[in-house]
């Protein structure tokens, strides 16, 4: 049995729209950007893509494969206890959970867990999946 390997995981609160209040968007969540992008901001080069909005993003890197990573687990529990501050964000952008997994393998793969899917869908946000993969598939 081959072991799996994923290059990047990482799992995100992001928050996007038109003028961000960082501050107030920090202040009110106990956390810092780990990443703030801002409108018109180059995201790449060929070809040329550019931010259309704003976007707030906390990240926390996936370690665990199986969905019992300590930091995913603690942010979905920061988040569940910011639901009043989680509301009033949704009442002004528009915010989402993201979890992103990269490998130069073809086959990969992310697993949550029934107690982490319980937080993710007590924090009352809708959850954004991306994968990325260069590997190629042998039959």
């Amino acid at each position: 049995m081959q072991k799996e390997t994923v290059n990047e995981a990482r799992f995100s609160l992001v928050i996007s729209g038109e003028q961000l209040a960082v501050e107030d968007i920090e202040q009110g969540l106990g956390l810092k950007a780990t990443r703030l992008i801002r409108r018109g901001e180059v995201l790449n080069r060929l070809p040329l893509i550019e931010a259309a909005e704003d976007e707030w993003l906390y990240a926390v890197p996936l370690t665990a494969h199986h969905g019992t990573d300590a930091g995913l687990n603690v942010l979905l529990s920061l988040l569940v206890e910011k639901d009043a501050v989680l509301n009033g964000l949704k009442a002004k952008y528009q915010v989402a959970l993201r979890l992103y997994v990269q490998s130069d393998y073809a086959q990969m793969g992310y697993s949550l867990m029934p107690e982490t899917l319980a937080k993710i869908v007590a924090t009352g946000l809708p959850l954004d999946v991306s994968s990325l993969s260069w590997g190629e598939v042998k039959m």
